[in-house]
């Protein structure tokens, strides 16, 4: 894999919070660039042309799917534009990530209602793939955003869908480690001692790469720090607080940070890091972006967020949707496109793409 450094800049120079890819190499633009690929001219026949397109959401609650659904939303209107068609565009889906058991049977629902395409992300991998498998076997255009069938570029299942846009977890993971020594540093504290908290919403296959990645780049980087077990919430911010404030009490001293695997699991660590007053003590990195870890990097109890584009990946999922509706094949020569992340600190926040990245509420059209 590239340096970390190499990803950062080229992330930066081509302008490219739970949520789930794992390994890969071709990248997509960023917001901006994603909006003007839209550009000019129509393809042949699909004037007038009338679709239907389903967003299902793993949670209409969570703010990272909300900004995917921005990008999905503005490419619609977008396309229509461009290629002088009507969408009939609808968003179903469960509350909260964790409603599983609901999202699947939004999926079912939305299959017998036969659309034309769906766009959609899962965090219930073994129990969406016969329903994608369905979908497209019934002439469903089905693309994933951000969280697939798969850890990424692994190829798993790609019969089962038609495109699968995503951000790589083991760049994630390894981003925040570098964030995590580089803060450390900033500090000036010492990266030869200390524990550091390890915190993550749920365990499956995708995102055990966003933890096992940091946990590689600090035992090569700073092999004499002690990390412990990872302590899961079940993506509810309250035990993400509660697991926070028992580690702080059980390493007192000792403990040097903690790092979380999202932004559900990144307030609750903020919430705890605040009420225990040791924001200038400790290093606090996390993965996405929301309203409580924004406030957060302001007032210093977070140190840096590894933000995705969730605006691009859900306008290039949607710009690839009716793109392979309209002239009856996917565009992409990959069916795996990684989307890089970025890595955002109290210096660099209000820069204004960063602002971009942290709140995608400004691009919406």
């Amino acid at each position: 894999m590239k340096r970390l450094t190499a990803i950062f800049l080229a992330f930066v120079m081509v302008c490219s919070l739970t949520a789930c890819g794992s390994s890969g190499s071709a990248s997509s633009g960023s917001a901006a660039s994603a909006s003007s690929q839209a550009g000019s001219g129509t393809s042949a026949g699909a004037s007038g042309k009338t679709y239907s397109i389903v967003y299902l959401t793993p949670s209409t609650a969570s703010q990272f799917w909300t900004y995917v659904g921005i990008g999905i939303e503005n490419a619609m209107k977008d396309m229509e534009q461009k290629e002088g068609i009507k969408i009939n565009f609808s968003t179903v889906g469960p509350a909260e990530e964790s409603q599983t058991e609901d999202y699947v049977t939004a999926f079912e629902e939305s299959i017998a209602k036969k659309p034309d395409a769906i766009v959609t992300a899962t965090l219930a991998i073994d129990a969406t793939v016969p329903k994608a498998a369905e979908a497209t076997q019934n002439g469903i255009i089905l693309n994933f955003v951000n969280c697939g069938l798969g850890v990424g570029d692994d190829g798993a299942h790609q019969d089962s869908y038609n495109e699968f846009y995503f951000c790589s977890n083991d760049t994630i993971g390894e981003m925040a480690g570098q964030a995590f020594l580089d803060a450390m540093k900033a500090k000036g504290m010492d990266i030869a001692q200390g524990t550091v908290g390890i915190n993550m919403n749920v365990e499956n296959e995708a995102l055990n790469h966003r933890i096992q990645s940091f946990r590689d780049y600090i035992a090569k980087n700073a092999p004499k720090l002690t990390l412990t077990d990872t302590y899961y919430n079940g993506n509810v911010v309250e035990k993400s607080q509660s697991n926070a404030e028992n580690i702080i009490s059980t390493f007192g001293s000792k403990l040097v940070g903690m790092y979380s695997g999202n932004n559900i699991t990144g307030d609750g660590v903020c919430l705890a890091v605040k009420a225990a007053g040791i924001g200038s003590k400790i290093v606090s990195v996390a993965v996405d972006s929301d309203d409580t870890e924004i406030s957060s990097l302001k007032d210093g109890s977070l140190d840096a967020i590894i933000v995705q584009d969730a605006y691009a990946q859900g306008y290039k999922c949607m710009e690839n949707a009716i793109q392979t509706l309209v002239t009856g094949s996917n565009p992409e020569k990959k069916k795996q496109v990684n989307c890089p992340p970025v890595i955002i600190t109290g210096k660099n926040m209000n820069n204004s793409d960063m602002q971009d990245l942290l709140d995608p509420t400004r691009l919406k059209k």
